[in-house]
């Protein structure tokens, strides 16, 4: 009876991932149900039975991504400099969230959504990381201010300074500027 539940959880993140995929980059208003689950190989049905609806998908979809692990997990002595190296290297096999965030921004329900997510999973806990407070959240937002800003010009409307290998001069701007976040 393990055979079920495997394919059960396998079924779930295909969709999920396919949606992120979908919604990264059409939007949600743009994406369909229907587009997800042929992307994700499955039946229309099996949307409802793991999310319940199209908003809970996009909801499950984008929670998945917004992870604050990335950033808290820097060293705070060299905190520019690592969280930089680690924004170069680009996202792996992990999607980036700002694409959903940026696109979502079009339709009422998913920008709600979306809103409440940011500062759920990313403002909340980062704003406790810095020591909590409203100073704390002034950081917080900050920090997602500026990150969201080099992903802005790095993946959707590329600059050529923030495209490729990022010249050293405006690598070491942007580290001194995410320290001064630490170091405030």
């Amino acid at each position: 009876m393990i055979k079920p539940r495997r394919d059960a959880e396998r079924t779930r993140d295909a969709i999920l991932r396919a949606a992120q995929v979908a919604f990264s980059q059409h939007g949600y208003a743009a994406t369909g149900v229907r587009e997800i689950t042929m992307a994700a190989g499955v039946n229309l049905a099996l949307v409802s039975r793991y999310f319940g609806s199209k908003e809970k998908l996009f909801e499950a979809a984008l929670a998945g991504l917004l992870d604050t692990a990335t950033i808290t997990s820097q060293p705070r002595a060299s905190f520019g400099k690592a969280l930089v190296a680690s924004f170069l290297a680009g996202p792996g096999d992990r999607l980036n969230p700002l694409p959903m965030l940026m696109l979502s921004t079009a339709d009422p329900v998913a920008r709600s959504v979306a809103d409440r997510l940011l500062r759920e999973r990313a403002i909340a806990p980062l704003r406790d990381w810095f020591g909590g407070g409203a100073a704390g959240e002034q950081r917080a937002a900050r920090l997602v201010l500026l990150a969201s800003g080099f992903f802005v010009y790095r993946l959707l409307y590329p600059l050529e300074t923030w495209v490729g290998d990022v010249d050293p001069d405006s690598r070491a701007w942007l580290e001194a500027t995410f320290q001064s976040l630490i170091d405030a």
